[in-house]
């Protein structure tokens, strides 16, 4: 699915039913300054490729799914968002990681449009879920706020990890309370 608040690119086919490993993008893979637009400002976090390669070689898909209510404000332009993409898919081939798939959706919170692809819905994962034959049971969702976690919840991930980077160290206490 592609449109005016959604983004969808799967970079093949799955050949079977396998788990995945859902990943939020700013501030779980990437530093997160804000409303990032500019591909000079995509920067891998610590350790974050290296969980990736891991969980590749376990089997895992890598899906990536991301909120990214700065097209919904105007911030920034679908244009200006696949040109980090790029980037950042370009840097994790050089570590010899791929994204199987990337999904994102551009609403921005607040809005009349009902929007299950905005995480904590669904949408995302279900639609990547369903594309790639995922064993959404077996899988796992990363990500640094309670909605990420919310998301996966609602889609039945089996394992949600909130990592505390940026946002993530207030979000923890968030989630356990939970």
């Amino acid at each position: 699915m592609t449109d005016n608040f959604h983004r969808a690119r799967f970079a093949g086919q799955n050949q079977g039913v396998k788990p995945a490993l859902f990943v939020d993008r700013d501030g779980t893979l990437i530093a997160d300054p804000g409303y990032l637009s500019d591909p000079a400002g995509v920067h891998l976090l610590p350790h974050a490729a290296r969980a990736l390669q891991r969980f590749s070689q376990a089997g895992y898909l890598i899906v990536l799914v991301t909120n990214q209510s700065g097209v919904g404000r105007g911030y920034f332009t679908w244009e200006a968002y696949d040109a980090v993409a790029d980037v950042l898919r370009q840097q994790l081939a050089q570590l010899g990681v791929v994204l199987d798939a990337e999904l994102a959706c551009g609403h921005a919170p607040g809005t009349e449009v009902s929007c299950d692809w905005r995480k904590p819905g669904p949408g995302m994962i279900k639609h990547a879920a369903s594309t790639l034959l995922i064993d959404v049971a077996a899988s796992v969702m990363v990500g640094d706020k309670l909605s990420d976690l919310q998301a996966g919840a609602a889609a039945g991930v089996g394992r949600l990890v909130c990592v505390s980077t940026q946002d993530g160290a207030l979000e923890v206490g968030r989630v356990k309370a939970s």
